[in-house]
C-alpha cells in the first residue's frame, strides 16, 4: 500500500497551526501600531498641555490670573500692588459722597471717612482680598492649579471682602441727626428724698413711652451696598418703644427700700477706727436688684464712698522706676507696697448678713507694685533693645494733658511677661470723663462733639514706632484714614479707637520687656528694656507715593460762635500711599521680612463758622463748601 496519502494528510495536519500563528500576529501588528500611536497622541497632547500650562504660569508670573474679580472689579493682569491700588481707589470713590439716609422725607448724609484720630466707619480689609485673589490658581498641588486656572477662564471668580460697619458710631450719629423725632422711654423708678434733717421719702417717678429709629436690616443693607460699591439712600423707620418697668409695678421694690432705710445703722470699721453711715449715704446706694422687686446696693456708689471714707487708709502702690544714663541702668527704684480697700470682699457680707449684724470690717489688702525689689536680673531687663519716637510740638492744651496722662499713668512701667501680648486699649483703660480724660472737639456725623481722649493715637503711634524699632511681632495695626502731621513720616502711624482698632504686638523674647516712657519737651521716648536674644533688625525708611491734593476747604454754620468767627478744627492734608519694611533675622539664622502698607486718602480742611442761624447748604465765596450744623 502505498503511503502517500498519510503524508499528504500529515502536512495539513501539521500547516494548521501555521495558520493560526500567522493570524494572530496579523492582528497583533495593527493593534501595536495603534497604541503605539495613541500613546504618542496622549504624550504629544500632554507635552502641549505641560508646556501650555508653564507657559501661561510664566506670562502671570507674579500677577493675579485673569477670570478673578473682587468687588465686581476685574484684576486680570495685575501685581498685587497694582491690584491694592485698583481696589482702593474704587473704595475711595464710592465712600466719597458718604452714606445716605431718609426718615420721613429727611434726607441724612453722613460722612463715612475718618476725622480727627478716629477710623472711617466703613473698612474694608483690602489687603486680605488681594492675597486671595493672589492666590488663585497657586495652589499646593498641581491638580488644583490646573482647575482653579481652567475654572477661572470659563466662569470668573467673584470674591467678596471683609468689611466692618462702625454700627455704634453710625447709630450714634443718626440718632443725634433725627433727635428732633426721637426720645427715649422713661422706666418708672423711685427717688429717695433726703431734705434736711427729715427721713428719707420714697417717691415713684413715673413711667414715659419713648420713639427710637427700627435699625433692623438697615448693617446688613449698608453691607449689601459696601459689597457693590453703590451706596444709595436707605430708608429709616420709627418705632415705639415701651417702658420697662411700668408705675404699677413698682410696689414691691418700694416696700423693699423702704425696708432697708429702716434697718439699724450700718457701721463700719478698720482696726479701732469706726465709720457710721448716715442716711443720705445710704440712700445714695440704693438700687432696683436685677429681679426688680427687691432693692439692693450699687457696687459703684458703695465704692466710691468707701475709697472717699478710707481716704487716710488706702496708699497707691508704686512702680518700680530705672535711671538710665548713656544706655545703661544706673540705679533702679524697687516698687513699693499699697493698701486698698477690696470693695468685694467688703460688700458681700453686707449683702447676706444686714441684718441681724450691723457692723462689718472694711478689707484692707496689700497691692503690689508691677515690680518689687531689686529683681531686674532676674526678669532679664538688663539692657536696652529698642526705642520709639513721636512728637505733639503744636498739640492743644487737652490734648497735651491726655498725652501726658497716657505716658505717666498708662504707659511707663509696663512690664510684659515672655510670650505676652500687649494690647493698647487694654493698657488705656476706660477713656472717659469720668477716668481723667479730657475732651477735643471732633466732627461726628455732621455735627462737632467733644471726644474724649483725643491725642491717644500719639500714644499707639509711638508703642507702634518701638515695637517694631524692637523687632517685636506685630499683631495688629492699622493706620490713619489720611495723614496727620503729628505722625509724620506717613506710614509709620497707627490708629486706635475703642472698642476697634487696637494696636497689639507679642513680646517674642524669652525674658520680659519693660517700657520706661518719659516726655522730653514735646518729644515721646518710649524705651523698650529686655534681653538682647541676637536678633538683628533692620528697618526701612518709608517710601511715599500716589501723592494727591487735598479737596477745598468745608465750611461748618453753626451757633456755637459769634457771627464771622471761624475756628478750624481740622487741616487740610493730600492724600498719598505708603510703605515700608522690616526685616529681623533672628540668633539661630532664621529671617522675618514685613511690609506694613499705608493709605491715606486726601482730606478737606474743616472750619466752624459762626452764624446768627444756620442756612441751607451753600457755596462759600471761596468754592469751599458750606454746610449747616444744628445745634
Amino acid at each position: 500500500m502505498s503511503d502517500k496519502p498519510k503524508n499528504s494528510e500529515n502536512k495539513k495536519l501539521e500547516n494548521k497551526p501555521a495558520a493560526k500563528n500567522k493570524s494572530k500576529v496579523d492582528i497583533a501588528k495593527p493593534v501595536l501600531l495603534w497604541t503605539g500611536i495613541t500613546l504618542g497622541v496622549l504624550l504629544l497632547l500632554s507635552t502641549i498641555i505641560a508646556f501650555g500650562a508653564f507657559a501661561y504660569m510664566r506670562m502671570y508670573e507674579g500677577k493675579i490670573y485673569p477670570g478673578v474679580k473682587v468687588l465686581d472689579i476685574r484684576l486680570d493682569g495685575q501685581t498685587p500692588n497694582e491690584a491694592r491700588e485698583t481696589l482702593i481707589k474704587a473704595t475711595d470713590s464710592a465712600l466719597k459722597s458718604g452714606l445716605h439716609f431718609s426718615l420721613d422725607g429727611q434726607e441724612v448724609n453722613l460722612q463715612a471717612s475718618a476725622n480727627s484720630d478716629l477710623p472711617d466707619i466703613v473698612l474694608y480689609d483690602i489687603d486680605k482680598a488681594v492675597s486671595d485673589s493672589y492666590n488663585i490658581g497657586r495652589a499646593d498641588e498641581l491638580r488644583k492649579v490646573l482647575y482653579q486656572i481652567l475654572r477661572s477662564r470659563i466662569r470668573a471668580y467673584n470674591l467678596d471682602v471683609n468689611i466692618s460697619i462702625d454700627e455704634r458710631r453710625v447709630e450714634e450719629a443718626l440718632l443725634s441727626e433725627y433727635k428732633d423725632k426721637l426720645f427715649d422711654p422713661v422706666d418708672a423708678t423711685f427717688e429717695i428724698s433726703t431734705y434736711q434733717d427729715e427721713p428719707p421719702e420714697v417717691i415713684v417717678i413715673p413711667d414715659k413711652d419713648g420713639k427710637t429709629l427700627d435699625t433692623q436690616g438697615v448693617f446688613d443693607k449698608l453691607k449689601a451696598q459696601a459689597q457693590i460699591l453703590d451706596f444709595k439712600t436707605i430708608t429709616l423707620h420709627i418705632k415705639d418703644m415701651k417702658a420697662e418697668r411700668q408705675s404699677d409695678e413698682l410696689s414691691a421694690i418700694i416696700n423693699s427700700v423702704k425696708e432697708v432705710l429702716s434697718r439699724p445703722q450700718l457701721v463700719l470699721t478698720h482696726e479701732d477706727e469706726e465709720f457710721k453711715i448716715d442716711p443720705k449715704m445710704l440712700a445714695g446706694w440704693i438700687v432696683s436688684a436685677d429681679d426688680g422687686v427687691n432693692a439692693t446696693i450699687d457696687k459703684t456708689a458703695f465704692a466710691s464712698s468707701v475709697h472717699m471714707l478710707a481716704k487716710e487708709i488706702e496708699m497707691e502702690s508704686k512702680t518700680g522706676k530705672m535711671e538710665v544714663k548713656d544706655g545703661k541702668i544706673v540705679s533702679f527704684e524697687a516698687g513699693t507696697l499699697g493698701r486698698v480697700v477690696n470693695i468685694d470682699k467688703t460688700l458681700e457680707p453686707i449683702l447676706t448678713s444686714w441684718p441681724p449684724t450691723s457692723t462689718f470690717p472694711l478689707v484692707v489688702e496689700e497691692e503690689h507694685g508691677k515690680i518689687t525689689g531689686n529683681n531686674l536680673e532676674e526678669l532679664g531687663i538688663v539692657e536696652l533693645i529698642g526705642v520709639g519716637k513721636s512728637n505733639f510740638r503744636g498739640s492743644p492744651y487737652n490734648r497735651t494733658r491726655n498725652i501726658t496722662k497716657a505716658v505717666e499713668d498708662h504707659v511707663n512701667g509696663t512690664l510684659l511677661a515672655p510670650g505676652e501680648e500687649f494690647s493698647m486699649l487694654k493698657a488705656l483703660g476706660e477713656i472717659d470723663g469720668a477716668h481723667g480724660w479730657l475732651p477735643e472737639l471732633v466732627i461726628k456725623g455732621n455735627e462737632t462733639k467733644p471726644e474724649y481722649g483725643g491725642g491717644l493715637c500719639q500714644i499707639g503711634t509711638t508703642m507702634f514706632r518701638g515695637a517694631v524699632d524692637t523687632g517685636l511681632k506685630i499683631t495688629e495695626r492699622r493706620n490713619h484714614s489720611y495723614r496727620v502731621s503729628y505722625y509724620e513720616p506717613a506710614g509709620t502711624d497707627a490708629t486706635i479707637y475703642d472698642p476697634a482698632p487696637d494696636f497689639r504686638f507679642l513680646n517674642d523674647t524669652s525674658k520680659h520687656v519693660y517700657i520706661n516712657a518719659y516726655i522730653v519737651g514735646t518729644e515721646i521716648i518710649f524705651e523698650f528694656w529686655g534681653t538682647n536674644d541676637g536678633r538683628n533688625v533692620e528697618v526701612g525708611k518709608p517710601i511715599i507715593y500716589n501723592i494727591t491734593a487735598a479737596p477745598p476747604t468745608k465750611l461748618i454754620e453753626t451757633t456755637d460762635l459769634a457771627p464771622g468767627k471761624k475756628k478750624c478744627t481740622e487741616s487740610a492734608h493730600a492724600g498719598a500711599d505708603a510703605k515700608f519694611s522690616t526685616t529681623i533675622t533672628y540668633a539661630d539664622g532664621q529671617v522675618r521680612e514685613e511690609t506694613f502698607l499705608s493709605h491715606y486718602r486726601p482730606w478737606q480742611a474743616v472750619c466752624l463758622i459762626g452764624v446768627e442761624k444756620p442756612a441751607t447748604d451753600t457755596e462759600a465765596g471761596d468754592g469751599s463748601e458750606v454746610v449747616p450744623v444744628e445745634e
